[in-house]
C-alpha cells in the first residue's frame, strides 16, 4: 500500500524568443505548491518569479513566497547556482520552492531544445529529429 506519493510537475513555454516561462508544481498529500518563473534564455537569469502556497504546514510556510524574490537576478547557468538557490531560497524560506525552482533550471536546456526543434518542424515537416537533436547537442 502505498503510504505517501510526490509529483512534481514542470511545463515550459516561449512568451517571446529571448524568454522561457516556467511554471512548476508540487503536489503530495502535505504540501501544495506553484511556481511561475520567467527566464531569459541566453544566460539563464530569473527575471520575474512568484509563488502560490495552496497547502502546507504551519502558520510560516506563506513567509517564504515574499523570500523568492531573492532568485531575481541569479543565473541558473552559473556554477553553483543549485547549491545557491537552496541556500537562498530553500534554507531562507521554503525548501519545497527550492526544489521546484530547481528542477526548473534543470528542464531550461530541454526546453530551448523542444522549442528550436519545434520551430524547425514547422519549416520543415519531414525533419529528421533524430539528427536535429544530434546537430543541437553538438552547437
Amino acid at each position: 500500500m502505498i503510504t505517501f506519493n510526490r509529483s512534481q510537475v514542470i511545463g515550459a513555454e516561449f512568451p517571446d524568443e529571448e524568454t522561457v516561462r516556467f511554471n512548476g508544481i508540487l503536489e503530495d498529500h502535505i504540501y501544495s505548491m506553484e511556481i511561475n518563473m520567467d527566464v531569459h534564455v541566453a544566460d539563464g537569469k530569473v527575471l520575474a518569479i512568484e509563488g502560490i502556497m495552496k497547502r502546507y504546514t504551519n502558520f510560516v510556510c506563506p513567509q517564504a513566497v515574499s523570500v523568492l524574490q531573492t532568485a531575481t537576478g541569479m543565473s541558473l547557468r552559473e556554477d553553483g547556482w543549485e547549491r545557491r538557490i537552496m541556500k537562498e531560497i530553500g534554507r531562507k524560506g521554503c525548501e519545497h520552492f527550492a526544489a521546484i525552482i530547481i528542477e526548473c533550471g534543470r528542464c531550461l536546456d530541454q526546453a530551448r531544445m523542444a522549442n528550436d526543434m519545434w520551430q524547425a518542424i514547422e519549416t520543415d515537416p519531414g525533419l529528421d529529429q533524430v539528427a536535429f537533436i544530434e546537430k543541437w547537442l553538438a552547437e
